[in-house]
């Protein structure tokens, strides 16, 4: 089922998409025949590619930072 969207720059943001991955698409595929290494995340594991194809886990666990204090619906912030 495709999402409906209701904007008026729709065609343009799809535009931008599909440039978006030809140009990544294309810089993996010159970094690889370069021999340089290709550093992404993967279900929140940042991984690191060589040109020959061997993946190494460069980070394995992405804790979420825990705030001092709690948020809450209703609080006056101030701030200087």
């Amino acid at each position: 089922m495709k999402k409906v969207v209701f904007r008026k720059d729709v065609n343009q943001t799809r535009t931008l998409i599909k440039a978006a991955r030809n140009s990544s698409k294309r810089a993996v595929s010159e970094s690889k025949v370069l021999g340089l290494t290709i550093t992404y995340m993967n279900n929140g594991v940042i991984l690191e590619e060589d040109a020959q194809g061997n993946i190494s886990i460069v980070n394995d666990t992405l804790v979420p930072q825990e705030l001092p204090y709690k948020i809450e619906k209703g609080m006056i912030l101030h701030a200087k």
